[in-house]
């Protein structure tokens, strides 16, 4: 079964980039292992499907802004928790629900399995290369998690 570790954010503005971070690091520590690729997206949507395609399973991991959990919480979601993208200007900016149907639709091989690991972002905002110490912290444990899991699975 192959697995594809997709990091969505933007890594120059602090926190956005958690999740291209934690799909480094998990790429990083499963380096060698052929049934692991990592990657990167900076939106949602047809993007974030086309890298999901070819693959049996995918992990997603984001910042999430709830509004009312503390930076650093970690969140494991089903894709039915999503909401819809904030960024509907563009056909590629779509939810991930609907660019699933579509390319289901259009006869691409998408994953039976999503995964979704969401941290709680401090800040989104400044233009900055480093995550806030709460969500360095989250990420190290979500790596770790996440390394755990793929490993258990492909032995």
């Amino acid at each position: 079964m192959t697995t594809v570790v997709i990091g969505i954010g933007n890594r120059t503005l602090s926190d956005d980039a958690v999740g291209c971070v934690v799909a480094e690091r998990v790429g990083r520590k499963l380096r060698g292992n052929a049934g692991v690729m990592w990657r990167e997206v900076h939106s949602g949507g047809l993007r974030l499907m086309e890298a999901m395609a070819g693959f049996d399973r995918a992990i997603l991991i984001d910042a999430i802004l709830t509004g009312v959990s503390a930076p650093g919480t970690i969140f494991r979601m089903a894709g039915s928790d999503l909401v819809e993208t904030r960024n509907t200007a563009s056909s590629h900016d779509g939810s991930l629900g609907d660019a699933l149907a579509l390319g289901c639709h259009a006869g691409l091989k998408l994953p039976t399995e999503v995964r979704i690991w969401a941290i709680e972002a401090q800040d989104v905002t400044t233009f900055s290369e480093s995550l806030t110490l709460p969500v360095e912290r989250a990420a190290a444990e979500v790596v770790e998690q996440i390394t755990g899991e793929l490993i258990e699975v492909t032995r």
